[in-house]
């Protein structure tokens, strides 16, 4: 489950790179063109969180050295996604709440629990399906049927997550 959501991330990484001298642009009515999002048997259904409400929390995310890509959406999932050189960047998903309870299962015994502004939260580190050490925060919204799931790469401190999770306004 983390080997395919770091492939997902680094897919949207490359793909969401802009090339030199092109402007991508979306047109603002290519919202209502997309598929409803469906129920995930692995997963549970989707998140009821809307994008533009995804949008505004992440507006203030800045962390330097490190370029904000364009917001993304898929199934009722919602990303953004901070890139630097070498491979190195940041990313904060809500995501369907299903997921958040296949990765709190998957880091039991490695979780510190904790509150953010009334919400269950956890930090755990792990080693993922590829053997590579990985630390996340993921943070509980039963209201919005979702999890926010923040992590770095390089491997980033309980203290730098959550000055990344502060900065989310949700």
């Amino acid at each position: 489950m983390l080997h395919r959501l770091r492939l997902v991330v680094a897919l949207v990484v490359v793909a969401l790179t802009p090339l030199a001298g092109v402007r991508a642009e979306e047109p603002a009515e290519a919202a209502h063109l997309a598929p409803p999002a469906e129920a995930d048997e692995d997963n549970g259904p989707p998140s009821k969180l809307p994008l533009a409400t995804f949008k505004a929390a992440v507006a203030k995310v800045q962390v330097a050295g490190l370029r904000r890509m364009p917001e993304l959406s898929a199934e009722g999932d919602h990303g953004l996604i901070l890139v630097g050189p070498d491979d190195t960047g940041l990313t904060i998903m809500a995501q369907r709440a299903g997921v958040g309870a296949r990765l709190e299962k998957g880091a039991a015994g490695k979780l510190s629990r904790f509150v953010h502004k009334g919400h269950e939260a956890f930090f755990a580190q792990i080693t993922d399906d590829d053997g590579e050490e990985m630390a996340f925060i993921l943070v509980k919204y039963p209201e919005h049927n979702m999890a926010l799931f923040i992590t770095a790469k390089p491997i980033a401190t309980r203290a730098e997550l959550m000055k990344v999770l502060a900065m989310v306004e949700l």
